[in-house]
């Protein structure tokens, strides 16, 4: 059983249409879509095309998004992978808690060490990152899977199915 979380195409394609639709208002309020407010009360060439420059700009983003389906996170027999935080495997036995965070629309999983040493993330940024994170009790590595495929359910029911200790776990070290 092994879990990996990429993140959704289409959700990102979607948001990449729904910003070149936005632009739209950039177009009226720049006067080059006549409306009736533009016809009555002028048309503000600035604030139009920032508009529309902001919206493909995001759409552009959006489409970089849904181009790049790099993995996030990868749990199989041999451990935890996240990418982001280190090209090695973080082996179960390594780990010390499991900690899924639901923060608005965010869907995060936070990951615990036993000993932090033997597997620092790369990059001096990261380092100083898991520190604080740690320090504020939120593990020394994780991942955001929101809009990732599949979701937060499955990924602890992955976690349960190779530590099942770790899911009901409220030790962080």
């Amino acid at each position: 059983m092994a879990y990996e979380a990429r993140p959704s195409a289409t959700f990102n394609y979607a948001l990449a249409g729904a910003c070149v639709l936005l632009s739209l208002l950039g177009f009226v309020a720049a006067g080059v879509i006549p409306s009736e407010s533009t016809r009555v009360g002028g048309t503000y060439p600035l604030v139009g095309w920032s508009i529309v420059a902001g919206c493909f700009v995001a759409a552009l983003e959006f489409l970089r998004r849904a181009m790049r389906r790099g993995l996030r996170l990868r749990l199989d027999e041999k451990g935890v992978l996240v990418p982001a935080h280190s090209p090695e495997t973080v082996p179960w036995a390594a780990l010390a808690g499991v900690q899924p965070l639901r923060l608005g629309v965010q869907r995060i999983v936070r990951f615990a060490l036993r000993d932090p040493e033997l597997y620092p993330p790369a990059g001096a940024f990261r380092r100083a990152v898991g520190k604080a994170d740690s320090a504020l009790g939120f593990g020394h590595f994780g991942a955001n899977i929101t809009y990732c495929q599949p979701g937060m359910a499955e990924l602890l029911a992955t976690v349960r199915h190779y530590r099942p200790d770790l899911v009901e776990s409220t030790h962080w070290a």
